[in-house]
């Protein structure tokens, strides 16, 4: 076996090995964004959806057309029609920019109006009393204090399942 093949295929292991490294750094992303636990999270989740799906519609047609279009007129397609004194087409026009500009509209009133309807002031509808937490940002740790409880916890928060908590922070006094 000669220095060339060996050095063959080092190269190509070394280029399967660089085509699996994005699903290796991938591996640990457990996608806490996609699992929201509270009422404001799932909300959040489904504009995020919405909107993705909503993008979608002017993006995969974009990519299908982009490769038909450069599978159609290449340079060894005798077949294709080349019409150089080609320049406008209404309907076109008209598809181009209207399709996107709906889309931007509807993507605008969409997060506009969910935006306002999940603003971090407005109090959460729930039969529990709400706990107060004062949250203090100190040097490399967080102070929680719990006014009504008269605790505080340093770099931890905790309370009970389906209560809501109001945060309000302070500055610390020097």
């Amino acid at each position: 076996m000669g220095s060339r093949d060996m050095k063959n295929r080092i190269l190509h292991r070394a280029s399967s090995l660089i085509h699996f490294a994005p699903l290796m750094l991938l591996s640990g992303c457990k996608l806490e964004l996609l699992d929201p636990k509270g009422s404001i999270g799932m909300a959040e989740k489904q504009l995020i959806a919405t909107s993705t799906w909503a993008m979608l519609i002017v993006v995969i047609p974009v990519i299908a057309l982009t490769l038909l279009f450069a599978w159609r007129y290449r340079s060894g397609n005798a077949g294709a029609d080349y019409r150089p004194k080609w320049a406008h087409s209404t309907a076109i026009e008209v598809v181009i920019w209207t399709i996107p500009s709906l889309i931007i509209l509807f993507l605008a009133v969409l997060t506009w109006k969910t935006t306002h309807e999940l603003d971090p002031y407005k109090p959460l509808a729930s039969e529990v009393k709400p706990i107060n937490v004062e949250v203090v940002a100190l040097d490399w740790k967080w102070l929680f204090i719990y006014p009504d409880l008269g605790i505080a916890t340093v770099n931890q928060i905790a309370f009970p399942v389906g209560t809501p908590v109001n945060f309000t922070s302070s500055r610390p006094t020097r």
